[in-house]
């Protein structure tokens, strides 16, 4: 996420690109960390949940203002709200497959 821009590769364009790209890094950032509090497959309650969020929400914020220093990228309010967006839905994912004691979790 703090690539220079002029070092992607290029590819052919598509609608909100950069968009996708933002909310599956998050939605699979956020699942993963859940993933590794749930080694010791106790149960998991909501305080959890509430704290990834917020933690989530914070290195959105953060990632996209640090974007302002590093050449051709830039500060964008729809990347940081595909990533909040990416990082709730992996919560929910992970809440969904965790209720059902799914072995993914």
């Amino acid at each position: 996420m703090l690539s220079p821009g002029d070092k992607f590769p290029n590819t052919p364009l598509f609608p909100f690109k950069d968009k996708i790209i933002h909310f599956g890094l998050f939605f699979v950032l956020i699942f993963l960390w859940l993933r590794v509090a749930n080694t010791s497959r106790k149960k998991i309650k909501l305080k959890i949940f509430t704290i990834y969020l917020v933690f989530g929400i914070i290195i959105a914020i953060l990632v996209e203002y640090l974007q302002q220093e590093v050449p051709n990228r830039s500060f964008d309010y729809f990347d940081i709200a595909a990533n909040i967006l990416g990082g709730a839905v992996g919560i929910i994912c992970f809440y969904i497959l965790y209720k059902k004691n799914s072995k993914l979790v």
